[in-house]
């Protein structure tokens, strides 16, 4: 799991359309048994229309359909909610909740770069 690269893109979103490399850095937990991840996109999102002025590099990732998991993910494009930490080193804490977290945007992780950037469906 640490270091898995899929491809993130979005059909909801115009920021996150273009497609990022996306490497999954760490297993998080909510509060609720669900899980997601703690993961590095490549490029950054640029921060500004967020609300902050660093650029957005790290994002944490949860599937937005009851039953699709991440570890493994099953089925592609796997469809996630693109969330911004409100906390600092959230990656070392072993519970989050949904306050811990800003959803940014819908999107999809893919295989490869090239299914990401032409929305392909399994």
């Amino acid at each position: 799991m640490n270091g898995d690269v899929y491809y993130l893109s979005s059909l909801d979103s115009t920021t996150f359309e273009p497609t990022r490399k996306c490497r999954f850095l760490n297993k998080l937990t909510f509060d609720t048994g669900k899980e997601c991840v703690f993961a590095e996109l490549e490029p950054p999102v640029v921060g500004q229309q967020f609300g902050t002025r660093e650029d957005i590099k790290y994002v944490v990732l949860a599937n937005r359909h009851e039953g699709d998991t991440l570890f493994p993910i099953k089925e592609f494009p796997c469809f996630v909610f693109i969330t911004r930490p409100l906390i600092e080193n959230i990656f070392n804490i072993p519970v989050i909740t949904k306050d811990d977290l800003h959803i940014l945007a819908w999107g999809e992780l893919y295989r490869t770069a090239s299914d990401a950037d032409n929305h392909v469906f399994d």
